[in-house]
């Protein structure tokens, strides 16, 4: 399972899953103020965009990375601009979490570009990511 919450930052990751299946997306967007006519608008992601997804242990922005997927729109497929891309995971990827008998939370970012952050730790507290563990124990 990967799912994102009703506040639309809490991830939700069984072990060892990838978002590879329909029913387990892990899309993203981001909304700015435009300050030229007074409106929130969606952020149009263009093909040439880079991506970063970090995770690290709770607590731990200055600890070693757990998890990191960084990649342009165009290497996993966007050739068209779109307002909601999906961040691949793959088995492999989702694996990097510990090995754990019940579940664990960390934290994670989604940066644009290595300029700007989409999702962080923010006025609501840190995003988190919740890991499940995993039917087998491979």
């Amino acid at each position: 399972m990967i799912a994102v919450d009703q506040d639309k930052t809490t991830i939700h990751l069984t072990r060892g899953d990838s978002t590879g299946n329909e029913y387990n997306k892990l899309a993203l967007n981001c909304t700015y103020y435009d300050a030229t006519d007074g409106q929130e608008k969606e952020y149009m992601f263009q093909p040439s965009d880079k991506i970063s997804f970090v995770v690290f242990s709770k607590k731990g922005y200055t600890k070693p990375e757990i998890l990191r997927k960084d990649f342009l729109l165009s290497e996993i497929g966007y050739t068209e601009p779109t307002t909601s891309p999906e961040i691949p995971l793959s088995e492999i990827d989702t694996k990097k979490f510990p090995l754990l008998n019940k579940q664990a939370t960390y934290w994670y970012v989604i940066t644009l570009n290595d300029t700007t952050t989409i999702l962080g730790h923010d006025e609501d507290g840190a995003k988190q990511i919740i890991v499940y563990p995993e039917g087998s124990e491979e």
